[in-house]
């Protein structure tokens, strides 16, 4: 077994280390980071591939675009030496390979992408006004996106001194990553192994499944530092959210949101949702989704806990917890979503869209009430 790592920054660029020019380049230093983590090996074996493109530098041609972001799919970890620029682009492309990289390994999972913060250490000269343009979009992009930009810690001010620090902070991330992933696969083998309490919940019928789902997700919420904040509805689909006798069970659960809000958790007095939690026994796809919900023009994002949805106008925000096909893999999966919106920094952009929601179904109720309804 290989793990392939992916290195995405500008080559040409030369290492500015106490307002001085040197004539290190990025090349250089990637070249150095790739020798340095191939030689690390795993129980006598080779273990990691660097992939850092050198020689796509000299080749700006659109196949040595696409070229790279193959390679960054086929990654199992992309790390980008951020230094605000977007890189070299084919005639006709708006985004810089840098840029395109990024793109391409979010796309996959946003777990799977790292970030070192380089600004200040590298020489930045655009070549032209097309170049500078890209640049602009790039640190737009990244600035939207919120992404944590790890920092480095020289301990002075010489070349094998940034070289061993910048090596430093690769390190832990590729550790950080491969520890997570360790995590991941024991919950994986958990939900999907056919153990005695997988089986246990196999058993039961749906309207079991569906009740032992929803009450123990909501007695998770309850207690969660994070989400008992929400006012939040929990329902359940005990099996592939393709089934219709399954899918039934949840229907469309946000049509009396209105009717949520005066019925907040005991105890709490929440301003934000309703925010529907949605235990998913089986599996469930972006479309599949889209369709519980009666349209397709809502914003949705899939990764390994499953399918988060919003709705831009109306700020109806679902959560479809997949494969809780056990307890712990219930429990798991929230877990993951609560990791997720904290490592992109949506967790603050969920309790805004809640708010608007909670505003929203306020109004409504106000207007009933002048109505006598």
């Amino acid at each position: 077994m290989i793990f392939n790592i992916f290195i995405s920054s500008r080559n040409k660029n030369k290492l500015i280390l106490d307002g001085v020019t040197t004539a290190i380049t990025m090349t250089d230093i990637r070249q150095y980071i790739k020798k340095e983590i191939e030689n690390i090996k795993f129980l006598g074996n080779d273990f990691f591939r660097v992939e850092i493109n050198e020689a796509f530098a000299a080749n700006a041609t659109e196949d040595s675009y696409k070229s790279c972001i193959t390679k960054v799919k086929m990654a199992d970890l992309f790390i980008a030496l951020y230094t605000g620029e977007s890189g070299w682009a084919p005639a006709g492309y708006d985004l810089g390979i840098c840029h395109a990289e990024l793109d391409a390994a979010l796309t996959i999972s946003s777990r799977k992408s790292v970030f070192i913060k380089l600004q200040g250490y590298f020489t930045s000269t655009p070549a032209d006004a097309d170049e500078v343009k890209r640049n602009a979009m790039f640190s737009q992009y990244v600035l939207d996106g919120d992404f944590f930009l790890n920092d480095i810690y020289p301990t002075g001010t010489s070349e094998i001194q940034f070289k061993e620090a910048l090596l430093k902070a690769v390190k832990d991330l590729i550790y950080a990553q491969l520890k997570d992933r360790i995590e991941l696969s024991r919950i994986y083998f958990d939900i999907a192994g056919n153990n005695k309490i997988s089986l246990n919940w196999k058993k039961l019928k749906y309207s079991e499944r569906e009740q032992q789902c929803r009450t123990l997700l909501s007695d998770l919420l309850a207690v969660s530092p994070d989400f008992k904040i929400f006012t939040w509805k929990v329902t359940a689909i005990p099996d592939n959210i393709s089934v219709p006798d399954a899918k039934a069970y949840t229907g469309r659960p946000f049509l009396n949101d209105q009717n949520l809000i005066d019925k907040p958790a005991a105890g709490v007095t929440p301003k934000y949702g309703p925010f529907h939690f949605i235990a998913v026994y089986g599996k469930a796809t972006v479309i599949q989704v889209k369709n519980v919900i009666g349209y397709p023009d809502v914003s949705a994002i899939q990764d390994e806990f499953g399918i988060y949805v919003w709705e831009q106008n109306t700020h109806i925000q679902l959560v479809f917890l997949t494969e809780c096909s056990t307890p712990a893999g219930l429990q798991s999966k929230l877990l993951l979503f609560n990791k997720w919106c904290r490592a992109n920094g949506e967790y603050e952009n969920m309790k805004k869209r809640a708010q608007g929601r909670h505003m929203i179904m306020t109004a409504i109720n106000e207007a009933q009430a002048v109505v006598g309804i």
